[in-house]
């Protein structure tokens, strides 16, 4: 797996066509073969069998309405479906704070495969699952090492974070699809067509998530200081203001037509403020990335280098005192590594300072790296070339670092915090929170995995899978519907109208009002059912006992008819807080809820 296969050239002696012999060299990607069919099935199985979760739900709620009036509205003449009150919307209702390209690539996977689980989830599955093909293509083109390139892909596919992301109706796919794009046409940007296509992946992966502008930045600004990027910077000034030209202005409308992004937005109203987000955020991007083994690895290889060259040269003068140093001596890094190293690294900062600047530290530690997905085939890449590296084409000892950094956490932060089972850590009057399982076995093994492959053949009901299937089968028609959480994925399974949907304090309930919504919307207008959900008790701007308050004042009666175990969330994409089949997690619960409840709503004369 060690020759050179940066062009694919087939010599062939006589006698032998180009095919046969470009099938041959073909065979000898037999590895990646491998790795793709095993991605397959940890990516594809039963990908549509867990119902979708809050996050999940508001695309696909959205991504219906774009088939019914081509924007995504909130509003579709049933349900008023907007987790943030309102605040993402613009005058007509329609969605305007997140870019837009998740929902019309999942309402055309809508449109060919019909409104479902898997035509929700599939397009992302697919994007994840050609992002194992881009690493390994990408690395082998550009440093024709198959070894490298097979390290690469196969760190994606055993990682469970990247599977768990991979099965999202979410942005997070896409990401990291398109930032290794994003690095294929910068590396080969030579020509005005080449330019064209960096352009076009940087404008896909800002609409894709605005954090996505964080490696164009990277490498457009590495391009204006690393001189192996000095062709790049010449075609980067041609890039740089196409790409301001398709993203800013959509930055203005968000800002101008919502409050959306001053919502999801908060500013650190410190300096150590600000540390406390960069530590909140280093930590977790090593949490789930093979980062700190990866610098461990490349601090003891360059020290170690440079100690045998000095061990050499004082060799040589010992026997020639008169002896010059040889020149020409190769480097340790060869170019493209040590330039790809410095993109990642660059990457992944700004992604870190990015975040750090809009989300507070418990923001950060709740959301993971979702806004930061597209660092793990980055940090993938370079862990493996510095693994190849380091081996020094010893075939055992990289395969032992690869299988350390694949099936163990060494390389992960988690093991270094090991001894800590709280997570807390204090910085003066800040504080952060490291992801510590709760099991000790957990903390150093990669048993996540194992967790994760049995759960392929298994059903993971939680709350909203429960509840959507007793309204299935109990509700008629046209019932409305009253629910304090989880309301996108519970419309999209049940049809039914929602009621209480937007209150007097929601920055969109006037305009609602005239735009003449139904009454249904604002209150609790003959509402026949309520799902309550324990764990949001107060999650809309109301508690349970207001609205029953406000039934009986109108003549209605109440009465339970199911509990529920309160799952929280269904398939939350982060490692951290998944819920596995059979109810447990590898990280302790920070806290647990009553049963939720199912009730019924008479009213008088009906």
């Amino acid at each position: 797996m060690q020759d050179k296969g940066s062009e694919f050239v087939a010599f062939r002696r006589p006698g032998i066509s180009i095919f046969s012999a470009g099938l041959r060299q073909l065979r000898s990607h037999w590895p990646l073969a491998v790795l793709t069919v095993i991605g397959a099935v940890l990516i594809f199985t039963n990908v549509g069998s867990d119902y979708l979760w809050e996050d999940e739900g508001d695309t696909a709620a959205l991504a219906s309405n774009i088939l019914k009036f081509g924007v995504p509205k909130a509003w579709d003449g049933e349900a008023f479906l907007d987790s943030d009150h309102g605040a993402r919307l613009n005058r007509d209702l329609v969605m305007v704070t997140h870019p837009w390209i998740q929902y019309y690539l999942t309402a055309a996977s809508f449109l060919i495969f019909g409104q479902n689980t898997f035509a929700a989830r599939f397009p992302f599955a697919l994007a994840s699952w050609m992002s194992i093909l881009l690493v390994y293509l990408f690395l082998w083109r550009l440093l024709g090492n198959r070894r490298t390139a097979f390290s690469a892909s196969a760190l994606l596919v055993f990682s469970v974070q990247f599977l768990l992301y991979a099965k999202q109706c979410r942005y997070c796919a896409l990401n990291m699809l398109l930032v290794v794009w994003l690095f294929w046409t910068f590396f080969k940007m030579k020509s005005a067509r080449e330019c064209t296509l960096f352009a076009l992946a940087a404008v896909l992966l800002f609409h894709t998530h605005p954090y996505g502008i964080a490696p164009v930045v990277a490498l457009g600004a590495l391009s204006l200081v690393y001189r192996p990027f000095a062709t790049q910077r010449r075609w980067i000034l041609f890039a740089a203001p196409a790409i301001a030209l398709l993203t800013l202005p959509w930055l203005a409308l968000s800002s101008l037509s919502s409050s959306g992004s001053a919502l999801n937005t908060t500013a650190a109203q410190s300096p150590g403020e600000f540390i406390e987000r960069c530590a909140q955020a280093f930590i977790e991007c090593t949490s789930v990335t093979p980062l700190i083994g990866s610098l461990i690895i490349l601090i003891l290889a360059t020290l170690l280098m440079r100690a045998k060259q000095k061990k050499s040269a004082d060799e040589l003068f010992q026997q020639d005192a008169t002896a010059m140093p040889p020149e020409n001596v190769p480097p340790f890094w060869e170019t493209n590594e040590m330039s790809i190293l410095l993109s990642v690294f660059a990457t992944i900062f700004l992604y870190a300072i990015a975040t750090a600047i809009t989300q507070s530290s418990d923001s950060l530690w709740l959301a993971g790296m979702r806004y930061a997905s597209a660092v793990l085939p980055l940090a993938a890449m370079a862990a493996a070339i510095i693994i190849v590296k380091a081996s020094r084409g010893s075939r055992l000892i990289w395969l032992s670092l690869l299988l350390v950094f694949t099936f163990t956490k060494l390389a992960q932060l988690t093991p270094w915090v090991a001894a800590n089972p709280s997570g807390l850590i204090r910085l003066g009057k800040y504080s952060v929170g490291a992801h510590v399982p709760a099991k000790i076995v957990d903390r150093f093994l990669g048993t996540g995995l194992f967790i994760y492959f049995r759960d392929l053949w298994r059903e993971n009901p939680g709350a909203v899978a429960k509840s959507c299937k007793f309204l299935r089968e109990n509700a008629k028609p046209g019932d409305v519907l009253i629910v304090n959480y989880g309301m996108e994925p519970t419309y999209f399974y049940t049809r039914l109208p929602q009621a209480m949907g937007i209150l007097p304090a929601y920055p969109v309930y006037h305009r609602a009002r005239e735009l003449k919504l139904p009454e249904h919307v604002f209150g609790v207008d003959h509402a026949r059912w309520i799902v309550w959900r324990s764990a949001w008790e107060t999650g809309p701007g109301y508690a349970i006992d207001d609205v029953m308050r406000e039934i009986v004042e109108r003549g209605g009666r109440i009465t339970s008819v199911m509990e529920m175990e309160e799952t929280v969330w269904e398939n939350r994409e982060d490692i951290h807080f998944h819920r596995f089949s059979d109810g447990s997690y590898l990280f302790p619960r920070t806290q647990t809820f009553p049963a939720s409840r199912i009730a019924r709503v008479d009213w008088p004369n009906e």
